[in-house]
């Protein structure tokens, strides 16, 4: 089984500045300025929406490049070469779009410049070293500037001139003339490098399961970019949203069974505030979770009712809700007790409080799942939960109605909701021979 680092590609999205590669470019080289700033990762997949404002900019734009671009050869141009040349230019202008429209300003493009084996994972017709060369020639055109990276790694940042803004803005380009090409991979296996080692990507061989899974995202996927899905009146650019599983380590036999959840609706990234401001097709959402859902399961696989009232609420922790319920999630993704008590959870709990106490009072309240505590079936309880989200969501798309998944909840229109809270419990008495308690959380 192939396995390389997660630099190499998955749509690009989601990776830390850790995993980038040392960018080797010349930082003295024209429209190339040290600034440093956040970074939103390069996705190879977005283009622009055929006959869209962006895609009419992009063919101006790349007429241009190809006007000036150098000849080696006074042989007609290969017809594959300068479609790929046209799609790079394409594919740079639409992560422009999406870094201009759905980030605050200062946020830069980070584009990695290593030229690793093409994978599953990567899009075929964006290679990495012509893509770095029309960055350059962009940059030299006053498209675009470049600056070398900030992390410990260096890598190419980007961002649009204000020339090139000016004319996105004269163009009438919006998120909504962004597009997803064909062919992304929505089932994404990684596996387990170690404690602070940032995860890799498997080359996974394909399997009736994986193509199971692929299927399901498929009709989600089409589902979500039927609808009419906006974020304060302005429709979001197209969707596609991926599962991702995960392997012990990358000598592991490939399986899909840990993990799974769903990523990149880029409601995802938004707080509850903002949530408010999205609708379907027209409507107004409401935001419907399973009620403690890796405790409601952990009890369902036990076959016992999650008992009434808050299971958050610990003896000694009343008053600290949020340290005991990271405390609980913690207890499913480790071996034993608490020995520990980072500073993050620290800072939600009270003076006094141990790793060992803090492991006996959760053990004490939730002594009917007490053979799964400290086991770290985390693992295992996510991909049970995703694995009931995206039955949900295909459950609802049968019935006519688009949701939008949020790992252990929904957001749906309002007059959805009686139906939607239906679904959520059938799903979940099918799954796991219990119908979970499903509850409204106010936008």
């Amino acid at each position: 089984m192939k396995h390389f680092s997660e630099s190499s590609g998955a749509g690009g999205k989601g990776l830390t500045e850790d995993e980038d590669q040392e960018d080797q470019e010349d930082p003295n080289e024209p429209g190339r300025t040290p600034s440093p700033c956040p970074a939103i990762q390069h996705d190879p997949w977005l283009t622009p929406l055929p006959g869209s404002p962006l895609d009419i900019l992009a063919a101006a734009i790349w007429s241009k490049l190809e006007a000036i671009a150098p000849r080696t050869s006074t042989r007609r141009p290969r017809k594959d070469a300068t479609e790929r040349r046209k799609a790079i230019v394409g594919n740079i202008l639409a992560n422009l779009t999406v870094l201009a429209f759905s980030h605050p300003p200062g946020h830069r493009l980070a584009i990695s410049a290593t030229n690793d084996a093409v994978t599953r994972y990567d899009r075929k017709d964006i290679p990495t070293v012509p893509l770095i060369k029309a960055v350059g020639v962009m940059a030299t055109m006053g498209l675009v500037t470049r600056s070398p990276g900030v992390s410990r790694r260096l890598r190419t940042t980007v961002e649009a001139s204000a020339a090139l803004r000016s004319a996105m803005v004269l163009a009438g380009v919006s998120l909504a003339d962004v597009a997803n090409a064909p062919g992304c991979e929505t089932i994404i296996l990684k596996a387990d490098m170690g404690r602070r080692i940032p995860k890799r990507l498997i080359s996974y061989q394909d399997c009736p399961e994986a193509d199971r899974l692929r299927a399901e995202m498929d009709t989600i996927n089409r589902a979500l970019n039927g609808a009419d899905i906006r974020l304060d009146g302005m429709r979001l650019p197209s969707i596609t949203m991926v599962r991702i599983f995960q392997l012990p380590s990358p000598e592991t036999a490939q399986s899909f069974n840990q993990y799974g959840r769903a990523y990149r609706g880029p409601w995802l990234d938004l707080k509850r505030e903002r949530r408010r401001h999205l609708t379907i097709n027209g409507e107004h959402l409401c935001d419907l979770d399973y009620q403690a859902a890796f405790l409601s399961i952990a009890y369902a696989w036990h076959g016992v009712a999650l008992p009434h009232g808050d299971p958050y609420s610990i003896a000694g922790l009343e008053r600290h809700r949020a340290g005991a319920k990271q405390a609980i999630s913690s207890m499913f993704f480790r071996e034993g007790g608490i020995k520990r008590i980072s500073p993050e959870l620290r800072a939600l709990l009270p003076e006094g409080w141990t790793g060992e106490r803090l492991t006996d009072a959760i053990m004490a309240h939730h002594q009917a799942i007490g053979p799964l505590l400290g086991t770290n079936c985390g693992p295992d309880l996510t991909f049970a939960e995703s694995n009931i989200l995206v039955a949900v969501l295909l459950r609802l798309i049968s019935l006519g109605v688009v949701a939008l998944g949020c790992h252990d909840g929904i957001l749906c229109a309002e007059r959805h909701k009686a139906a939607a809270v239906r679904a959520m419990r059938e799903v979940s008495a099918d799954l796991l021979g219990v119908a979970l308690n499903v509850v409204e959380k106010p936008l």
